[in-house]
């Protein structure tokens, strides 16, 4: 009787916690009350404890964390860590505790709880445990506290374990925690990196969707497209809805808040962070209530309440400050720096060298980079009389330069077209004093740098020596308008180029896409497909009289023909005689007498029965180069040609 109750009761959350993976934590929660109650009915202490931890985890999962502390604060002390047959529960106990902590605000009390259930599993050898404690320090102590670096540690320690012991529910988890920690310091490729993998292991409808598509709408904020940003944050948020989870749905109000304010709806933005605030108290969570705090604040400020928006930033600051939340406290004291800058408060020159301190020891540049537009304002204290002023404004404008700005994609084949992260600069702004043509010619030359002199020959050949000069600034300064368009003048180097009077050089973060380049790596790489999804038509037909374009031009429109001649064989040879003779025909239209074509579309069309298709193309190339250059075709040519006349196939 006792074998097949424990069993029954072990069953019961088994089935609660594939519950639970799915998102369906009120369906868990009532599996998990069954197995609470046939453990007691069967006087079952051991499993009695264990439902009590599963009752404690959903409970939390729905925010209800005063008693979720208490029900896991009972089963930790039903449990001895020093028998092998409890020290599990007793660990799960101390992970229970540990989240509460967060949740109640205590940041310390959170780390002491994870770290003793790291080492409990660690000693008895529980690989999921110990995988659990060390992603809970990652994303509730380390990630919180602004300790990046910690938490990608701990949480891809954590992710290790999963692959090697075939968890791959759990890594649901540390995948969350490290697609969001390298969102937030600006690793956007490998946020976009673990946000694929996270995609492929979430289960539709789950908190881990809802997170997936969080992140993808923030790193959408970042690169400044609030159209996807829109799209991902408004699933996110339906997901948080259905499911209740409070920490996705606080995350998700915030970052639709902010996106609304980046729009120009302040009205909608003060609705959201407020929104924010009012559910953040509701369920008592500390952080997330000086979090939006935070973006109410900046909605106020853009209203011109200066007065409400410092006393948001400042209860914020009180709150960050007290559970040493140092990345949070950073953010704070920009914002409170850049508004007492605008006030002109004598409390900047507190608040300037603190955030620079912060910045520094924390290593929070990604910081200075999405809040560059505040930053900036900042150097009006430059050259102040007070020196630590003055310095700690010098040495936080040089963070930002060692800050990799936004990566850069250009389009050369049938237009020019560029973005700035996943902003697309205007095709008129592109065309003053001819910038868009100079970030073309930067692309193109080695090294991306080109002297003075190459620049002025190539585009302006025709002016004088001072004239040329001139548009060499001028072109300069435009383009780096155009990628910087934050930078407040001429003193503050453009991160994207290296000017001098004898030569400039084109810097190209990482995650850039150049068409060009990448069409050239598929073509050495015999990729033929790839190529031609990427050759949209000839190179910068919009500036097809300078130059300097001249051989590019037909370099690439040569390879272009190229990929399709090489494709058409492959197709002919694969048995896909349809394919082969479409892209003979492209080459065709490309080049009219490229008589290897002809012979892939007749023997093409000679596969698919089609005679007169072939014949057609023969004739068609005979008249062209008889007609302009006065010369038969190929002596293989026609000896194809007649055997389909004659219909012989050869």
């Amino acid at each position: 009787m006792e074998l097949q109750s424990l069993s029954e009761s072990d069953n019961l959350i088994q089935l609660a916690l594939k519950r639970e993976q799915t998102g369906d934590i009120s369906g868990a929660l009532r599996l998990a009350r069954q197995a609470l109650n046939t453990a007691r009915s069967n006087n079952l202490p051991l499993e009695y404890a264990q439902a009590l931890t599963a009752i404690a985890r959903y409970r939390f999962r729905l925010g209800q964390y005063e008693t979720a502390r208490e029900l896991a604060q009972e089963a930790m002390e039903m449990t001895d860590p020093l028998q092998d047959t409890q020290a599990s529960i007793h660990t799960e106990s101390l992970l229970l505790l540990g989240m509460c902590a967060l949740e109640t605000n205590s940041l310390t009390e959170c780390e002491q709880y994870y770290r003793s259930a790291a080492n409990l599993a660690r000693e008895i050898g529980h690989p999921l445990l110990f995988q659990r404690a060390m992603h809970n320090l990652g994303s509730g102590v380390y990630l919180f506290r602004g300790q990046f670096d910690l938490a990608i540690a701990a949480d891809s320690q954590s992710l290790q374990i999963c692959r090697e012991k075939n968890f791959p529910n759990w890594a649901v988890f540390p995948l969350m925690t490290l697609a969001i920690a390298y969102q937030i310091i600006g690793q956007r490729m490998r946020a976009r990196e673990t946000l694929t993998e996270l995609r492929a292991l979430v289960q539709p409808g789950s908190a881990g969707e809802g997170y997936a598509c969080y992140v993808a709408g923030m790193l959408a904020l970042d690169e400044d497209d609030l159209q996807n940003a829109d799209a991902e944050l408004s699933r996110a948020f339906t997901l948080a809805e259905e499911l209740g989870d409070p920490s996705l749905n606080l995350d998700t109000r915030l970052g639709i808040s902010r996106m609304c304010r980046l729009r120009g709806e302040i009205a909608k933005a003060l609705g959201w962070a407020e929104d924010a605030l009012n559910f953040a108290q509701r369920v008592g969570y500390r952080i997330y209530q000086g979090r939006a705090r935070v973006e109410y604040g900046r909605a106020r400020w853009l209203t011109g309440d200066l007065v409400g928006a410092e006393n948001n930033l400042l209860q914020a600051e009180a709150i960050f400050g007290d559970m040493d939340l140092r990345f949070d406290l950073a953010e704070v004291r920009l914002l409170l720096t850049a508004l007492y800058h605008q006030k002109r408060d004598s409390r900047v020159a507190i608040c300037l060298p603190q955030v620079t301190a912060a910045v520094q020891t924390g290593g929070y540049g990604f910081l200075l980079e999405r809040e560059r537009s505040l930053v900036y304002s900042l150097a009006a204290y430059l050259n102040d009389p007070n020196p630590q002023l003055a310095g700690a404004a010098a040495e936080l404008l040089a963070a930002i330069q060692a800050v990799p700005p936004k990566p850069l994609k250009v389009i050369t084949f049938g237009s020019l077209e560029v973005w700035v992260g996943a902003k697309m600069v205007d095709a008129r702004i592109l065309r003053q004093r001819r910038a868009g043509e100079l970030l073309a010619l930067l692309l193109s030359s080695p090294g991306c740098s080109l002297s003075a002199d190459n620049v002025t020959e190539a585009l302006c050949p025709e002016k004088d020596l001072q004239a040329a000069m001139d548009f060499y600034h001028h072109a300069i300064s435009s383009l780096r308008r155009i990628l910087e368009p934050d930078l407040p003048d001429r003193r503050f180097p453009c991160r994207y180029l290296e000017v001098s009077e004898e030569r400039v050089t084109l810097t190209l973060p990482p995650g850039s896409k150049i068409d060009f380049i990448e069409f050239q790596h598929h073509i050495q790489a015999r990729q033929w497909e790839q190529a031609l999804s990427i050759y949209q038509g000839e190179f910068l037909p919009l500036i097809r009289y300078a130059e300097w374009t001249l051989p590019l031009r037909q370099h690439f429109a040569d390879q272009y023909e190229q990929a399709l001649l090489a494709r058409a064989a492959e197709c002919l040879s694969a048995g896909d005689a349809p394919a082969c003779l479409t892209l003979a025909r492209r080459v065709l239209l490309h080049n009219s007498w490229q008589e290897q074509a002809v012979a892939l579309g007749m023997r093409a069309a000679l596969a698919l029965g089609d005679r007169a298709s072939a014949l057609k193309l023969y004739h068609r190339l005979e008249k062209d180069l008889e007609k302009e250059l006065g010369i038969e075709p190929q002596t293989e040519l026609q000896q194809l040609y007649l055997t389909i006349k004659s219909k012989r196939t050869g």
